[in-house]
């Protein structure tokens, strides 16, 4: 297991140099509201009045800006005018996300309640995103997963520096592992169930899905735990070493059902490993959120949840082929 998990890797996806861009004359409403969820590194935020003033060093390491209008400034008649203060945008490397609150009269009060944009920024362009309030809460709905997205392959660092984004990137973590785990079990399983093949590869691939997708779950914890700015180290494992081994339990029960029942037990194979993992994800994330261990109830109340997800899934699956007939 240690010769699948390189632990400097890990450790150095939480040292990356990251940096978030925060504009605008509401600037501070929006630093307060992360500052919520735990002092983050100073030199991981970068402040400005408008976009205009932002010069090349500020932008240095940026995958995003967020910018901030005043309540005037939301309907077009501030001194930062949104207009004029986001003309620069086309010529940034990363999107721009406008943030209103519900204070501006003229926006349309039906689509306020922390709304989401209605198209993803991309670099060089923005979107605005309506909230009710400048709330942690209020944010972490639509606004902070979506710069989560922004920083793909550098979110660990970010959640690292702005604890605020922690528990959304250590959900991205859980279910980025569960589709992979997913992916193994059910390449694992169809070899199981080609004749020949699977008489020759059988009992390697059962073997061998097993070792493939503890090791996922392994690199999953140390990644989790680093977002939580802690050292990545295989003393974080032995933390929670009784959830990683709850999750052997899944998977030999997996291997039943996929001999049990030579077809579906494909779909059921994957989806138990896909619900494995994402409780593993989750108590590991309650740990480093809360510091303290899930109690065993509520493991097993994570266990059957995860079950009824992996019903859920075979329901699905034997309905569409119903229906395919």
């Amino acid at each position: 297991m240690r010769s699948r998990v390189n632990l400097k890797a890990v450790d150095a996806e939480a040292r990356k140099r990251v940096r978030l861009i925060v504009a605008g004359a509401r600037r501070s409403e929006f630093l307060d509201a992360l500052a919520a969820g735990g002092a983050f590194l100073p030199e991981a935020i970068r402040t400005a009045e408008t976009l205009l003033d932002l010069t090349p060093a500020d932008a240095e390491g940026a995958r995003a800006a967020v910018y901030c209008p005043d309540v005037e400034s939301a309907n077009g008649n501030g001194r930062d005018k949104l207009d004029r203060s986001t003309s620069p945008i086309a010529a940034l490397p990363f999107p721009v996300f406008v943030v209103r609150t519900g204070e501006a009269s003229t926006l349309d009060e039906a689509r306020l309640s922390s709304s989401p944009a209605s198209s993803k920024p991309a670099p060089g362009a923005a979107s605005i995103y309506n909230v009710s309030s400048m709330s942690l809460p209020e944010l972490r709905k639509y606004l902070l997963p979506d710069i989560v997205r922004a920083y793909h392959g550098d979110e660990i660092a970010l959640a690292a520096a702005v604890p605020a984004f922690r528990p959304i990137v250590a959900a991205k973590l859980t279910l980025d592992c569960a589709m992979n785990s997913l992916k193994i079990a059910a390449a694992s399983a169809i070899a199981d169930h080609i004749p020949v093949l699977g008489f020759i590869t059988g009992s390697i691939a059962s073997a061998g899905d097993t070792i493939a997708i503890t090791a996922l779950q392994m690199r999953m914890l140390l990644r989790i735990a680093s977002a939580y700015g802690k050292k990545p180290e295989f003393a974080r494992i032995l933390e929670l070493l009784p959830v990683v081994g709850g999750g052997y339990g899944w998977r030999a029960l997996a291997r039943e059902a996929s001999g049990f029942i030579p077809v579906a037990g494909i779909p059921i194979k994957a989806a138990i490993a896909y619900a494995g993992t994402l409780v593993v994800g989750q108590a590991a994330s309650h740990y480093y959120e809360t510091g303290l261990k899930m109690s065993p109830n509520a493991i097993a109340a994570l266990y059957r949840e995860a079950s009824e997800r992996a019903k859920d899934f075979f329901r699905h699956f034997v309905g569409r082929k119903a229906r395919t007939r």
